[in-house]
């Protein structure tokens, strides 16, 4: 840690050296932040870091510099630099004890204390806050944090230090009753702290399920998928239905992986298609009653059946594939994998939002259900977002293009890979040049022109796959050697959303709320992750991606 100290003083006084030369007028003070501050959002930490630290300099006191000393705290802590971190807000509450902001502040010294283990340090920050919305996802983040200590010892010591802190009363308790072996006195410990904290039953559990028998460290999982197995001919390759056991090889590689954790999965699968007869079958079978994971099904009716058992048992169910925002309206346990179409517009318009000055929007979409139902999806979340909708029109040819008024942005929604092209060619005719946002599946990235994306054309794509990424690269090995073909992105897919689901669950069923709502999961998978944060049940990663000296490349999730 002195070295780590050493070099990020160093670094300070070089850059104050440098801003002693220049000092910066508010007009350029702000292109520098807005600079820093996008190259934070593309995730690049470092060059941000590069811009921000001039700007924290003493001689700058304008409304931006608290941000400036923010943004650097974050990239900090984004590169597990928390100590960095948290020198640099020692500084914000020293010069400005007053902002607006404060409160972010407070939140995220705590997190980046508890991070490096300074429990005592932690709490103070976390006593200042006021907000209330903060105080809640403060103890999220304590739960994540203290929850991996696991020495009784050490939380009883933490809970003589804490006493009125509700959340490591909750993980004494949790220690004690998932303990076999367990004195009187640390039972009268539980029953205490039960009583005085009024520990109850959290999410997942139901009176049928609270004699389910510890299973810490094994995970029961049900993938209920259509595998058609009647209809299958292992000569063909090019099977309708390919993507599932595509997903389902990347499940079992992920369940090699989670062994290696000390999670033991055990996978059941089951051929759930459109006929609802067999789930209501094997949901009246008292071994499915066991499982803690449900994968699936694809089709409505099956889902019905078993949305009704999962709720029921305390099962978590996961919509692997599917982007419909209805499935998990005010459900508790029941997650979509993917973001839903409404999730997906309201991140690109954030994206959008930097990109544009005139706040308009002309919006085209294709012939199939999904292209409206997210084309107005994105017009919904513009007009919330204070963007004018100069048109929204289904679009079969140049004629459709409104040229009345030119928009500040164009979004384009399509699910044939030439609908993209046709509205871009339209476009160029009737000579419209702004910046676009698209469905991916608009277009084929294989025949396509280049042409066609080197424009300022930005695209929504789910399954992009960074190829040069570590993790896709050790996956892309494992799987050619386990099945002599490298996997597509339903391989990437599976594997991702098991991992992440059974390490979920093992923490603690009980608490996976909590779990969800502490942090976003970006680190470690093959893909981009999941974030579930702010009581969400969809996952809130969307990639957006753009073609950049010669290659695709993600300019923000």
């Amino acid at each position: 840690m002195k070295r780590s100290s050493s070099l990020f003083i160093l670094l300070l006084v070089s850059y104050a050296l440098v801003a002693q030369q220049v000092t910066l007028s508010e007009k350029d003070y702000a292109l520098k932040y807005k600079k820093a501050v996008q190259l934070y959002a593309d995730q690049q930490y470092f060059e941000a870091q590069s811009e921000l630290i001039p700007l924290t300099n003493r001689k700058y006191n304008n409304t931006m510099v608290p941000y400036s000393h923010y943004y650097y705290a974050l990239c900090s802590f984004k590169i597990n630099k928390f100590f960095d971190s948290r020198v640099v807000l020692r500084q914000l509450f020293e010069r400005y004890p007053d902002w607006n902001k404060i409160d972010e502040a407070y939140y995220l010294y705590a997190n980046a204390a508890l991070s490096d283990n300074y429990v005592d340090e932690a709490m103070q920050y976390i006593n200042r806050i006021s907000s209330n919305t903060l105080k809640k996802d403060s103890e999220n983040m304590q739960y994540f944090h203290l929850s991996k200590i696991t020495d009784r010892t050490q939380l009883k010591q933490l809970h003589q230090k804490f006493p009125n802190n509700h959340v490591i009363a909750q993980i004494l308790v949790d220690n004690i009753q998932k303990s076999k072996n367990v004195s009187k006195e640390d039972l009268e410990i539980s029953d205490r702290l039960t009583n005085q904290f009024n520990l109850g039953e959290t999410i997942g559990t139901s009176k049928k399920n609270s004699t389910k028998k510890d299973t810490k460290g094994v995970v029961n999982v049900a993938v209920l998928l259509p595998f058609r197995l009647l209809d299958f001919d292992p000569s063909k390759s090019n099977r309708a239905n390919q993507y599932i056991y595509d997903m389902y090889e990347g499940m079992k590689l992920a369940k090699e992986k989670l062994e290696t954790e000390q999670i033991n999965v055990n996978l059941f699968t089951f051929d759930i298609d459109r006929d609802a007869t067999l789930i209501s079958e094997l949901v009246n079978n008292n071994q499915f009653i066991n499982l803690d994971l449900l994968i699936g099904p694809l089709y409505p009716e099956a889902n019905k059946i078993a949305n009704a058992f999962a709720k029921e048992n305390g099962v978590i169910q996961v919509h692997p594939l599917s982007n419909n925002q209805q499935l998990v309206a005010n459900e508790k346990t029941t997650f979509l994998a993917s973001p839903s179409y409404e999730m997906q517009a309201k991140k690109a318009i954030e994206y959008m939002n930097g990109q544009v000055i005139t706040r308009s929007v002309a919006i085209y979409f294709g012939n199939t259900r999904k292209d409206s139902t997210f084309a107005y999806a994105y017009r919904d979340k513009a007009l919330v977002s204070g963007f004018d909708v100069i048109t929204i029109k289904k679009f079969t040819n140049a004629e459709d293009i409104d040229v009345r008024r030119k928009p500040g942005h164009i979004f384009i929604s399509g699910s044939d890979a030439t609908f993209g092209p046709k509205v871009i060619n339209a476009l160029d005719k009737k000579k419209i040049v702004v910046p676009m946002i698209a469905a991916a599946s608009a277009f084929d990235f294989e025949s396509s022109s280049i042409n066609i994306f080197n424009r300022p054309l930005s695209l929504i794509q789910l399954d992009y796959i960074n190829r040069d990424k570590e993790e896709v690269k050790n996956f892309r090995s494992i799987y050619f050697n386990a099945q002599n073909i490298t996997p597509s992105y339903y391989g990437y897919w599976g594997h991702d959303m098991l991992l992440f689901y059974a390490r979920m669950i093992n923490n603690g069923k009980n608490r996976i709320r909590t779990s969800l709502n502490a942090i976003e999961y970006t680190q470690g998978y093959t893909l981009d992750g999941f974030d579930y944060t702010n009581g969400s049940n969809e996952n809130q990663i969307v990639p957006i991606i753009k073609f950049q000296d010669g290659k695709f490349v993600e300019v923000m999730r």
